[in-house]
């Protein structure tokens, strides 16, 4: 009888091995990659925005408790020459304008445990938004001299943002983590506006600590793909 318990407690702790290897952690800090890109005509002539992107989240039972910011921006230059000769003391004009965005947001959430691979959460988050333009005017003359001037077309603005979203995240094939989510997000300001968004997204863990993760998101004015490294404790 003895034999037998060891065996059915052996059993039973192997059978509880892969749930607790495919437990969603919400303790976790991310960093890594952003690639934004903006669906405005007025901002054609810029790329694709690129830069940093950090996250926190801390679990509490059902609860959490999320932070994350990003910094993306891209650089346009224009250079232009007088090849018509109705300036013969100018060789040159540059243009060199920087547009940036910044966003930081925080936010909570409630987990609804589905089983022991899968969850569904439900978070609202509130944060801001600041967008900036600065623009460097340079001319050249003939006589090689240069002359840098600030451009009259810098200009800042910011506003809040508001969240809500709804995420399902799965673990499968051991190391494989799966998430596709909706949600509404709303911007106050002069140019505020309302949107659904929705987001799908993946990663692969290399141990219980570290992974590597990416995610698309799609509003209705931008999208941004992010790839972040993740440390889970």
């Amino acid at each position: 009888m003895k034999q037998l318990s060891l065996v059915a407690g052996l059993a039973t702790l192997l059978a509880g091995a892969p749930a607790a290897a495919h437990t969603i952690n919400f303790d976790k800090v991310e960093v890594g990659y952003k690639r934004f890109e903006v669906d405005d005509k007025d901002l054609e002539p810029f790329g694709d925005l690129t830069g940093l992107n950090l996250a926190l989240s801390k679990r509490f039972d059902n609860l959490y408790v999320e932070g994350r910011y990003y910094n993306v921006s891209d650089d346009l230059h224009i250079s232009e020459s007088d090849s018509s000769g109705l300036f013969p003391d100018q060789k040159f004009l540059n243009l060199d304008t920087e547009f940036e965005i910044q966003q930081y947001t925080v936010g909570a959430g409630y987990i609804h445990t589905l089983d022991e691979t899968s969850i569904f959460d439900v978070s609202l988050h509130i944060g801001r938004v600041d967008l900036s333009v600065d623009s460097t005017l340079t001319f050249g003359y003939q006589d090689g001299s240069v002359s840098v001037m600030p451009s009259s077309a810098s200009a800042e603005d910011d506003s809040t943002i508001y969240r809500l979203r709804g995420q399902y995240q799965t673990r499968v094939l051991e190391n494989i983590e799966l998430k596709a989510g909706l949600g509404y997000e709303k911007t106050t300001g002069d140019d505020g506006d309302s949107s659904p968004l929705f987001f799908v997204g993946a990663g692969y863990h290399f141990n219980s600590m570290f992974s590597v993760n990416t995610e698309y998101r799609n509003v209705d004015d931008y999208s941004t793909l992010d790839v972040n490294f993740r440390y889970s404790f």
